[in-house]
């Protein structure tokens, strides 16, 4: 079956639909207009696409081509600061060798085949003398190894030496008063300290008169008690009461100091007494 639009024509066919109708309504209006509308648009959009695929060419075409210079197409370019000039290049100097006697030892590893080899140093190819990567003769050193050479105008670097470790300090070191920062000292000082072994000491104990002295040692604990406690004196009986006065003395010590910690410390003290 054939379509209508073949039979009649577009024309005919929009007056067929319209028959009867109100033709003013817009629907007509469009339907008549619509081969015109689509043929404009057709041409114009081709006409933009023109357009647009031709403004590349235009610019290119405008732009103005760089001028190339060519190079000399022989022998190698060499660009030059005309702002700095050429500098003449420092000459190599050879290195310095110190003028030290040196040994050199060599390493043997076991072979096959016996080879000549070069004789071991003896012990007294090493006395005085530094190892190096050579024999030769020179001034006597103490070192044990000979430094790299060293070239003029650069910096040498002295060789690596461990430093030596120190042995730790031991917490229980006993000292002398007169090496401590801060001597050890008992509260209202030494006077107060005689005062109060004078108080605890009894004479009646000791069985001889006149006048007696002995030198009290102790130790100054970093607590500040007391130990080693030691009378020394030629009447045994004074000795043993002095020990004891001085034991019975319950007031601690400030003990001293050294590089700002407390440590043990020994005091020698003189005591003498008129004894009637």
């Amino acid at each position: 079956m054939k379509n209508l639009s073949t039979i009649f024509g577009k024309d005919n066919l929009d007056e067929i639909v319209f028959s009867n109708r109100n033709k003013a309504y817009g629907a007509y209006v469009l339907r008549n207009e619509y081969s015109n509308q689509l043929t404009k648009a057709l041409f114009i959009g081709t006409a933009f696409i023109a357009s647009v695929s031709v403004i590349p060419f235009l610019i290119s075409a405008l732009k103005s081509d760089p001028i190339i210079t060519e190079l000399p197409t022989s022998g190698p370019v060499i660009l030059k600061n005309v702002d700095q000039p050429d500098k003449p290049k420092p000459t190599p100097t050879s290195p310095v060798q110190q003028n030290i006697k040196t040994v050199e030892n060599p390493e043997y590893n076991p072979v096959r085949e016996v080879r000549k080899e070069k004789p071991l140093p003896t012990k007294k190819d090493f006395e005085g003398a530094a190892i190096g990567t050579e024999t030769k003769p020179g001034e006597e050193t103490t070192i044990t190894v000979a430094p790299p050479a060293t070239i003029p105008g650069l910096p040498t670097v002295a060789p690596y030496n461990p430093p030596t470790p120190q042995p730790a300090e031991d917490p229980n070191k006993l000292i002398n008063q007169n090496e401590a920062d801060v001597a050890a000292d008992f509260k209202g000082g030494i006077n107060a300290f005689r005062q109060k072994v004078a108080q605890g000491f009894d004479t009646e104990s000791v069985g001889q008169d006149g006048m007696i002295s002995a030198i009290i040692t102790f130790v100054v604990e970093k607590d500040g008690s007391i130990s080693n406690l030691k009378v020394n004196g030629s009447n045994s009986d004074f000795n043993s009461e002095a020990e004891r006065a001085v034991k019975s003395i319950k007031t601690k010590w400030t003990p001293a100091q050294l590089k700002g910690k407390s440590v043990r410390s020994s005091f020698r003290m003189p005591i003498s007494m008129k004894i009637e």
